[in-house]
């Protein structure tokens, strides 16, 4: 897949199949078993701009987008790619859709202002070094302090020159205020970040709990 000047890929991605609907007051119990063919899932790309759309339609302005950035081919930093893979093997509620957002920020800053979610859950793998790998953590876009504008605009410019990261894409979306105030950040301490493909051992203990706070996220 060639990749455009801003980091976007040339070629449109491939669409990914729709779950079936999961049934009204159903939560499927967080387990392994959860993650139907989860090895032959590992060997799926959805590429970015890939969509699931679970339930029923098209998505429209309030839906809840639950949006993954990772970095290809990088063991955990891919984290929030692949995690969604997996992820789209599973049956969620109407008004859900997923995402794949690893691409430039202000094309994802685009994409916010044309899909309007009226609630968003960002996923990604950020080395932070407050806790040790496979270390998830929480927190809602109100806790963070206000980007500063020489902070977004260094950010911006290596996000045109093709950077893409979590860090990247939460400084230009919120300095133009593309994301809602219910907006919540769900990250993992990755272990490993050199070349190669799938997680190390304490990111992949970490994803069914990933997938447990994600399940609490849009139920809510």
């Amino acid at each position: 897949m060639r990749a455009a000047s801003d980091g976007t890929p040339d070629n449109p991605p491939a669409q990914a199949t729709p779950p079936a609907d999961l049934p009204a007051g159903a939560d499927p119990p967080v387990t392994p078993a959860t993650w139907a063919g989860r090895d032959e899932v590992l060997d799926t790309l959805l590429g970015p701009g890939a969509q699931v759309k679970p339930g029923r339609g098209e998505a429209e302005p309030g839906c809840t987008l639950v949006g993954g950035i990772g970095l290809p081919w990088l063991r955990d930093l891919d984290f929030g790619t692949n995690w969604l893979a997996r992820a789209a093997t599973l049956a969620w509620p109407d008004g859900v859709v997923l995402e794949d957002l690893s691409y430039a920020a202000h094309r994802v800053m685009h994409r916010l202002q044309e899909l309007q979610p009226g609630r968003v859950v960002l996923l990604g793998c950020m080395p932070r070094g407050t806790g040790p790998p496979g270390t998830v953590r929480r927190y809602a876009l109100a806790e963070l302090p206000e980007p500063d504008p020489d902070e977004v605009h260094e950010r911006l410019g290596e996000a045109v020159g093709g950077i893409v990261d979590l860090d990247h894409t939460l400084a230009v979306c919120r300095h133009w205020n593309a994301l809602p105030d219910d907006t919540v950040v769900i990250e993992v301490e990755p272990a490993e970040s050199e070349f190669g493909w799938g997680f190390s051992q304490p990111v992949e203990d970490a994803v069914d709990e990933v997938l447990g706070m994600v399940r609490h996220e849009v139920s809510r």
